[in-house]
């Protein structure tokens, strides 16, 4: 068996883990008909028409942002405008209050919640853009069913004696829905059916459940000023605000404060990444641009004692500084497996290679094959 193939078979192996963690970020629901950052960055730049603010943010942002930096920013702004003398802060050339700030990030957050709704599909190659609508939503969820079933399939009948806990960033609520059609009892941190209320001291200790935790907030979590952290479903209309939905970044002191939801979620990706005992953490559609994920990944790997191992997939690791300096630490590198379309890195930075085309299992499809045992 050549090197390549001896890898593949180390894990596989690591997949056989009783004690999983997967973090998923936006690339699993691309061919969902659901925008990766870009793209959706591009769209709600779009819906907002010509604004003055968000413009300034925009130039003042590196070239590659993207609509949580745009967040992140205003969030900033509206912290230097609650401890100025004022209650103001210039930008741009032009004073904004903390209301004018706070309104702004509510417009994009209606705008995304809208967006990773109903789908949205960005025009390319000659293709139409394809917009979803609450009439007409373009959504599809097949992608995410056939993953939960490969996975099934993969774990058999030692899913009952199994640890298992799903991350993602994404808004999303593909994830839990496909689990829930597989007939698969999740916990997410709420307590309830399909209105729930923020209850995870009790919830995420639920039994014979999968742990989704969603750590960038979902589209169908709303901050209510008298009912505190709610789920709720589509459509009711004593929740019909998109503008209240709980998304990451907070433009107010919610985050800075540490207070729920996303502290107990990070506090959840924390100690499960934190292990005495044989650990995994499996990656895809997650491409390490955020460095709040990454810290907590890297705490808990360079950690003396630690078992988790990681698996990467991802399109290409060139140019990702943060995954080449884990790969060319000698210890580190022992416990990290990157499946790109080129091959597999491990134990060291140089990529090993497999002979004939490239590989398709850095991709949401591609891993689902993968899964099931297909030919890589």
């Amino acid at each position: 068996m050549d090197a390549f193939n001896e890898i593949v078979e180390e894990v596989y192996k690591h997949l056989e883990c009783e004690n999983q963690n997967w973090l998923f970020g936006a690339g699993i629901s691309y061919e969902s008909n659901l925008p990766i950052m870009a793209p959706l960055t591009r769209r709600v730049k779009a819906k907002l028409g010509t604004n003055d603010l968000y413009n300034a943010i925009e130039t003042d942002l590196p070239e590659k942002h993207h609509i949580e930096h745009v967040l992140s920013h205003i969030g900033d702004l509206v912290a230097l405008s609650e401890r100025s003398k004022n209650k103001k802060v210039k930008y741009g050339g032009t004073d904004y209050t903390k209301d004018a700030l706070l309104e702004l990030h509510k417009t994009l957050v209606g705008h995304i919640a809208d967006i990773m709704r109903y789908g949205y599909v960005e025009a390319k190659g000659g293709t139409a853009e394809q917009i979803g609508t609450i009439e007409q939503p373009i959504v599809t969820i097949e992608r995410h069913r056939e993953f939960v079933k490969a996975f099934l399939s993969l774990k058999s009948n030692l899913i009952l004696r199994s640890s298992i806990a799903f991350f993602t960033t994404n808004y999303d609520t593909l994830l839990e829905d496909a689990l829930i059609l597989e007939k698969q009892n999740i916990c997410d941190g709420f307590t309830g059916t399909a209105m729930g209320f923020w209850n995870p001291g009790i919830s995420f200790k639920e039994s014979n459940s999968f742990n989704v935790c969603k750590l960038h907030g979902s589209v169908d979590w709303y901050n209510h000023k008298e009912d505190g952290i709610i789920r709720s479903r589509y459509g009711v209309k004593y929740y019909s605000d998109v503008q209240n939905v709980l998304i990451y970044p907070q433009a107010t002191k919610y985050i800075e404060t540490q207070k729920d939801p996303f502290a107990v979620l990070f506090s959840q990706f924390r100690d499960r990444l934190n292990s005495n005992n044989n650990n995994i953490l499996v990656t895809s559609g997650y491409s390490f641009g955020d460095n709040h994920i990454n810290s907590e990944i890297e705490s808990a790997i360079i950690c003396p004692g630690n078992q988790t191992t990681l698996i990467v997939f991802l399109d290409n690791a060139t140019g990702n500084e943060k995954l080449l300096s884990w790969l060319k630490d000698e210890e580190l590198s022992k416990r990290i497996f990157v499946a790109t379309r080129e091959g597999i890195y491990h134990r060291s930075d140089e990529i090993i290679k497999k002979d004939g085309n490239e590989l398709d299992w850095w991709t949401f499809k591609g891993l689902i094959s993968f899964l099931k045992g297909g030919e890589v």
